[in-house]
């Protein structure tokens, strides 16, 4: 299994390098690219990669089933709800994600996070309240009232 943990450090390690697209396994339908600068909010349809500046509101279109990934140098100022997010570069604004989101270690982010499967990678930064939305769905047990009486003592 050599090569696995070899594959795993190059494509981490290297996922998100400047010289290298970012994430070479997805076939992003939009960009927005290191140097531009983006005002309003979008609705995304598929994956969607963030390079440079977004100021406003991403979300995903019904049934997209898609990632948005901001990039290294990505920033993202405003909230977010997508069905996967990796985020490498800085967000600062409340996000939802219907499946799974990746932190990579030169993430900022600066807001409460709504998730269903999260993974934090160390030097990561995170500042906002975490929310599991699989624990929602778990059945808990309803509590039941028990009256409890004083115990008479007997002679």
């Amino acid at each position: 299994f050599q090569w696995l943990g070899w594959w795993l450090n190059e494509s981490r390690s290297t996922m998100f390098d400047q010289k290298k697209s970012t994430n070479y396994h997805l076939q992003f339908t939009n960009e927005i690219g290191a140097g531009s600068t983006v005002l309003g909010n979008l609705e995304g349809n598929g994956h969607f990669r963030v390079g440079g500046d977004f100021i406003g509101n991403i979300t995903e279109a019904k049934d997209s089933q898609g990632t948005l990934v901001i990039d290294k140098n990505g920033v993202l100022k405003g909230d977010v709800h997508y069905t996967n997010l990796l985020v490498a570069g800085r967000i600062e604004g409340s996000i939802t994600v219907d499946e799974k989101m990746e932190v990579y270690p030169s993430a900022v982010i600066r807001g409460d996070i709504r998730y269903k499967i999260l993974d934090i990678h160390p030097d990561a930064k995170v500042d906002g309240l975490l929310s599991c939305a699989a624990l929602d769905k778990t059945n808990s047990l309803d509590s039941e009232v028990v009256e409890l009486k004083p115990n008479k003592k007997s002679a």
